[in-house]
């Protein structure tokens, strides 16, 4: 009976053992699995801006089975590699987005609809209900890209410098030609304004361009950006350059470095940007000497600017479409949103619950930007804006500059570019 005993315990011990054994090997198998690896792109302005690490690091950290793996891409560079790593099958499960690109993306099936997806993000009542729009072709399509940051494109000028000159901030483009000249100094190697001819200059173009009359689309969206008014506004355009010239000998080939280095180094009086700017240039120069206004307008009763959303999409070759929703979405809410837009990153949020805090409402760089939202005009979601963004409108407007091209040669090119 004894024996019969101690068998029964040894038996029990041992299946004890086995249980245990067997349930470490599962927590181990458990452990060994791999998270679901999610390829993110992106671009910064500023690159050395540890703010997008840290917050891919909180999202590994609080989203165990996800991985994020990053790729930092130059906007000039963007587009064709995008592209060219999309075609080779080898692309990013998500990235950031330029709604500039949606018509040609579309067009080509590589984005994927989120519809169902953002039905039951949690956060979707918090976004401002009209920038929905921007991740669509038509008001009544699906959505491609979820809101992030958008912007509105106004002008930086060094109050002090009008305040020596006897000069009131610009509120027409007679006002800001006039005081363009009156700030070169080309033997100080001083001039008025930044002019950016390179890479990424489109937008700032654009934003004068409306300020002066000009359109890309008319209501039925034909292309108009060739007519007759259009064509003069870029002669005043290039004139700034090409016979006026208030603008640096490089203003060609200057992309948004050596625009925004040349006015934190006191060599131009005004460039155009955001609201992404704001923190490097004050910074820089000191909140007192930098002033910011509304780009000045051929009209001052018709006042435009240009306006753009950097969003972010779910590429339709993904095989883990559900899991970049997680992240792309994420980044979208209320501490990750603020966070990028509080860094100098930051651009306008679209979170209502965000663009309500103090920090934005009370400061006024964030207040002109959300000014202009009120009369901005964005590039249409034609196929052919993706090229002419990353290719047409740098090439021809660096020819015109150079007085290679007329301006009507430019926006024929454009406009060509537009319909491709």
């Amino acid at each position: 009976m004894m024996r019969l005993r101690r068998l029964r315990t040894v038996l029990l011990c041992v299946a004890a053992l086995g249980l245990v054994l067997m349930t470490g090997s599962a927590m181990e198998s458990l452990h060994a699995q791999a998270p679901t690896v999610v390829r993110y792109w992106l671009w910064l302005d500023d690159p050395t801006e540890p703010m997008f690490d840290q917050l891919v690091k909180e999202f590994n950290a609080t989203h165990p089975g996800i991985k994020v793996e990053y790729q930092l891409v130059p906007l000039s560079e963007y587009h064709d590699k995008l592209v060219t790593a999309l075609a080779a099958g080898s692309g990013p499960d998500a990235g950031r987005f330029k709604d500039w690109w949606l018509g040609e993306f579309v067009k080509l099936n590589a984005l994927e609809p989120l519809a169902s997806s953002i039905s039951k993000w949690p956060g979707r009542g918090d976004v401002i209900e009209n920038l929905w729009e921007t991740g669509k072709i038509t008001a009544a399509g699906p959505v491609y890209m979820m809101p992030h940051q958008f912007i509105t494109f106004y002008l930086y000028y060094r109050k002090d410098w009008f305040s020596q000159a006897g000069l009131k901030p610009p509120a027409t483009f007679d006002e800001f030609l006039t005081a363009a000249k009156k700030l070169t100094d080309p033997a100080k190697n001083q001039y008025g304004f930044g002019l950016r001819g390179g890479a990424g200059g489109q937008d700032q173009w654009l934003a004068f361009m409306v300020a002066g009359g000009a359109r890309m689309v008319d209501a039925e969206g034909k292309v108009i950006i060739n007519s007759a008014e259009a064509v003069k506004v870029n002669q005043w355009y290039i004139d700034l350059f090409r016979t006026h010239k208030v603008a640096p000998p490089s203003a060609p080939t200057d992309a948004y470095a050596q625009v925004l280095g040349a006015f934190q180094s006191g060599n131009t009086a005004m460039f155009a940007h955001h609201v992404g700017s704001s923190v490097l240039v004050t910074q820089k120069l000191g909140a007192a000497n930098v002033g910011v206004l509304p780009i000045p307008a051929a009209d001052p009763a018709k006042p435009a600017t240009m306006a753009t959303m950097s969003g972010n999409v779910v590429f339709a070759a993904s095989k883990q479409k559900e899991t970049a929703f997680t992240f792309i979405s994420w980044l979208s809410e209320t501490a990750p949103m603020d966070k990028w837009s509080d860094s100098r990153q930051g651009q306008l949020p679209v979170l209502k619950s965000v663009a309500k805090l103090p920090r934005y409402t009370e400061n006024t760089f964030f207040k002109v930007s959300l000014d202009g939202a009120n009369y901005a005009i964005s590039w249409p979601p034609l196929p052919g804006v993706g090229y002419v963004s990353a290719q047409a409108w740098q090439a021809n407007m660096q020819r015109a500059l150079l007085g290679q091209i007329s301006s009507k040669d430019m926006l024929d090119e454009i406009a060509k570019a537009l319909q491709r």
